[in-house]
């Protein structure tokens, strides 16, 4: 990915992270998942889709969520980690 984004596809990529996010919250997979990894995922899924042609943040997001199918269960298994203050 060597490219910069207009505005307009920014837009769309963000439509597309915000529509896989609220797929995956109501799939109820949440307790189970780490929310950065899964962030991290849903979004390379999403730009790669975009590269590969596809524009429709809804068939984007889809993609993506369906896709994390394929992340290592123990990615998924994995807590999130906060910094320490």
């Amino acid at each position: 990915m060597d490219n910069a984004f207009t505005s307009d596809e920014c837009n769309v990529l963000a439509q597309a992270l915000d529509t896989a996010w609220e797929i995956f919250l109501n799939s109820r997979r949440l307790e189970s998942a780490n929310i950065e990894l899964t962030k991290a995922a849903l979004t390379r899924s999403i730009l790669s889709g975009y590269e590969n042609g596809e524009h429709n943040p809804r068939r984007l997001a889809i993609a993506a969520v369906a896709q994390l199918d394929r992340v290592p269960a123990w990615i998924a298994a994995t807590p999130s980690v906060s910094p320490a203050a």
